[in-house]
C-alpha cells in the first residue's frame, strides 16, 4: 500500500495475535531499563546519508530522522483511519511493528494488529485519534535519549508537528509552520524543508 507520498512508502499489513512482531515494535521504543532499540537504526541512517551526500551528517540530524519516523508512522495511520474510515487508533493498543530498509534505513513495512476503536462521529473520532497520538508521543518524545543534544522542547514540538503535517498532506493543504527542525539544512548541499522553524528568522 502506498500511503500519502513516496517517502512514505510503506507496506501496510495487518497481523492478529499469531502474528510475529516487525523488527521494530512501536511499543518498546521506550524502555524502563536504558535499552535504545532505535540505537542501530539512527547508525544505519547515519551511513545512508553519508554514503549519498558524501558527507557525514551532523549526529543531531539521524537523531531528529529517526524521531520524526517513529512519530510519523502511527501519526498518519491515526489520521489516515479517522478521515477515510471509521476508527480512532492508539499507536499502544493496536500491536504497531514495523521494518526499515537496510541499506537506506528508512521505515519499509508497517504492521498493526488491531483496527482500533470504532468512533461514528467524524470530527469526534479525528479528536480521539489525535489525543491518543499526542499522549503517546509525548511520552516517546520525553524519553528520547539519542546520545547527542536534542532538547527536550525540540522533542515534544515534534510530536505536534508530525500530527499536523498528516493531517496537511492527507487534506492535501500546503506543508506546515513547524517549531521542531529535522536538521538536514546542516549536510553539506541541502537546505531547509519547507516550513521549517530556520526560514521564519531570516
Amino acid at each position: 500500500m502506498r500511503i500519502v507520498q513516496p517517502h512514505l512508502l510503506w507496506h501496510l499489513v495487518g497481523g492478529d495475535d499469531n502474528s510475529p512482531d516487525l523488527p521494530l515494535v512501536w511499543n518498546e521504543l521506550v524502555t524502563e531499563t536504558g535499552d535504545d532499540p532505535a540505537a542501530r537504526w539512527r547508525d544505519a541512517f547515519t551511513a545512508a546519508t553519508e554514503r549519498y551526500h558524501r558527507s557525514p551528517p551532523p549526529p543531531a540530524m539521524p537523531a531528529a530522522f529517526v524521531l520524526q519516523w517513529c512519530l510519523e508512522i502511527p501519526a498518519t495511520l491515526g489520521v489516515a483511519a479517522a478521515l477515510f474510515g471509521p476508527w480512532a487508533l492508539d499507536p499502544r493498543t493496536i500491536g504497531l511493528s514495523f521494518a526499515v530498509e537496510a541499506s537506506a534505513a528508512y521505515p519499509t513495512t508497517v504492521q498493526v494488529r488491531s483496527a482500533g476503536q470504532l468512533v461514528a462521529d467524524p470530527a469526534g473520532r479525528l479528536v480521539t485519534a489525535e489525543r491518543a497520538y499526542l499522549d503517546a508521543g509525548r511520552r516517546l518524545a520525553d524519553a528520547y535519549r539519542p546520545g547527542v543534544h536534542l532538547g527536550r522542547h525540540q522533542r515534544l514540538a515534534m510530536v505536534d508537528d508530525v500530527w499536523a503535517m498528516a493531517v496537511a498532506r492527507l487534506r492535501h493543504r500546503p506543508p506546515v509552520q513547524r517549531a521542531s527542525c529535522c536538521y538536514l539544512y546542516a549536510v553539506p548541499g541541502t537546505h531547509e524543508c519547507a516550513g521549517c522553524p530556520r526560514l521564519r528568522r531570516r
